[in-house]
């Protein structure tokens, strides 16, 4: 399954392009599981992962944002 990282802001809103409200969003790949993908986004996006684990909650550190993860069905929700 395809897996995307969305953009939070620090107090866990999502992140929107100011003109067309796309929101911000990061592809991270095609894994067997969300763990998986959530390693890789980690890696890739110098995150941490956020406890409880199925959430998909990654962070960039205390006050400072961090991601959502989500299937690429799922973004097109968001």
């Amino acid at each position: 399954m395809q897996y995307a990282a969305v953009a939070l802001c620090p107090d866990g809103g999502i992140v929107r392009h100011q003109d067309t409200q796309e929101v911000a969003n990061v592809l991270v790949g095609d894994f067997d599981s969300m763990l998986d993908a959530m390693n890789q986004a980690c890696r890739d996006l110098d995150c941490s992962v956020m406890h409880p684990v199925d959430k998909g909650i990654i962070s960039k550190g205390r006050g400072k944002g961090g991601f959502m993860l989500v299937t690429t069905q799922e973004l097109d929700e968001v």
